[in-house]
């Protein structure tokens, strides 16, 4: 792992300018690249490796000789200083980028030198036609492929002095000439938040969105706004605990859970709009829309918590949730202990005698013991149709937990179809 800078060499004039970042000047600099290593080191960051990306033109304007500046050094000239503080100072031909073979080769150029891990820091100023957005759509294919992190992106904005290239040294004396480098991070780590988003909305998974969450938490904290982290913390948890309790069936927390997760959405919504986590927006929208169906009532709570494995193909998890979310359902009906296991099994061996009709003595030992809960699930209002449901349930949810290794076992289609039936007909009794 190496933190390495990288950046594209133009065919520009550079006048001399007065570079900032972060509160950090440096004065009368012609290339932004050594403005921008000055302020890194400054700052305590130890840049690994300089690669500067130059096509044929570039080097003729400015690698070698300085094109504004004749009797000056070019950029290899400049980069000399950094000999012995920086491991690797390496320049890489690239074409020009006028036809798409020639933007492959610059992307497998680029992408080559990134290693595995590696901590990329990118300077587009001088980045001609479509590099910057090449540029970053090698960044973020590298964070995947490669597991590297970008530190940033930068570009050096001369045209913000409010007057043309070509005219600033004549308008401008040098002490005016205060060019602002605009920090472009937040703008790359918005891919990441709409791979966060997705990977949340379409399957459910909150690893990544939780990480960028931990982002969120470090740019308040940065901004002085410790309450806002606060709030963001607890959202990110509560996000946690509900996908992760669904993901292992936790059934007698994912109601508590969702509910949980609903009362914080609000605070999330309002310290969402701040710029710095803005992409945020979205995700807590849907989130929202989700879960403002949970209520006090832990049993249509549960038909949520079995609808959201369904819209996030956990069919596996819904139907366990279900089957047991009926039993639960009736536990709280009859005013019994829903976490006692004799008396759940009871339940469920009611199920089993109201489809059946064994005699007494067949009766299991858990039936035998709680009679009196058995009559009561036997004589209650739809108990034929919940008697169903479970049976074809537990069919369905025992194809899967034995992996198919039965007779007649069922394609993924099915499990699909059924879910949803199942979701459709205990939501009408329940409702």
């Amino acid at each position: 792992m190496a933190t390495k800078f990288f950046s594209f060499l133009g065919t520009g004039k550079y006048v001399k300018c007065n570079y900032a970042l972060d509160g950090i000047k440096i004065d009368a600099i012609c290339y932004v690249q050594e403005a921008l290593i000055d302020i890194f080191l400054k700052k305590g960051i130890k840049i690994d490796g300089i690669y500067i990306f130059k096509t044929k033109e570039a080097t003729t304007a400015n690698w070698i000789s300085n094109a504004k500046y004749p009797n000056e050094s070019g950029l290899f000239g400049v980069l000399k200083k950094y000999e012995g503080i920086v491991n690797t100072i390496e320049a890489v031909d690239i074409p020009s980028g006028e036809i798409e073979e020639e933007l492959w080769d610059i992307f497998d150029k680029v992408l080559g030198k990134i290693n595995y891990k590696d901590e990329i820091i990118f300077d587009i100023t001088h980045s001609f036609r479509s590099l910057p957005v090449l540029a970053l759509i090698i960044l973020n294919y590298a964070k995947f492929v490669k597991k590297c992190e970008i530190k940033g992106m930068y570009y050096g904005a001369v045209e913000a002095l409010g007057v043309p290239a070509n005219e600033i040294e004549k308008k401008l004396k040098l002490e005016d000439r205060n060019a602002p480098i605009f920090n472009l991070t937040p703008f790359v780590n918005l891919l990441d938040w709409t791979v966060g988003i997705d990977r949340f909305i379409e399957d459910g998974d909150s690893r990544y969105i939780n990480k960028l969450i931990e982002y969120g938490k470090g740019e308040l904290l940065k901004k002085g706004m410790k309450d806002d982290k606060n709030i963001l913390e607890k959202v990110g948890k509560s996000i946690q605990n509900y996908t992760n309790n669904v993901a292992v069936c936790r059934g007698k927390l994912v109601s508590s859970d969702g509910i949980e997760l609903k009362e914080k959405i609000d605070f999330a919504f309002n310290i969402s709009e701040k710029s710095y986590i803005k992409p945020m927006t979205p995700l807590i929208e849907n989130i929202k829309n989700y879960f403002d169906n949970f209520t006090d009532d832990e049993d249509k709570n549960m038909i949520q918590v079995v609808k959201w494995c369904r819209d996030h193909n956990m069919i596996q998890q819904g139907l366990t949730i279900l089957e047991e979310g009926i039993i639960t359902y009736f536990c709280n009906k009859l005013g019994v202990d829903k976490c006692n296991q004799k008396i759940r099994d009871a339940i469920s061996q009611a199920f089993y005698i109201k489809m059946n009709n064994p005699p007494k003595e067949k009766w299991k030992n858990e039936a035998k013991l709680y009679e009196d809960i058995v009559n009561k699930v036997l004589e209650s209002e739809n108990s034929d149709k919940f008697a169903k449901l479970i049976y074809n349930i537990k069919d369905f949810r025992n194809d899967i937990n034995h992996a198919g290794w039965r007779d007649n076992s069922k394609p993924y289609k099915t499990f699909v179809k059924k879910l949803n039936t199942f979701i459709d007909d205990v939501e009408k009794i329940i409702e």
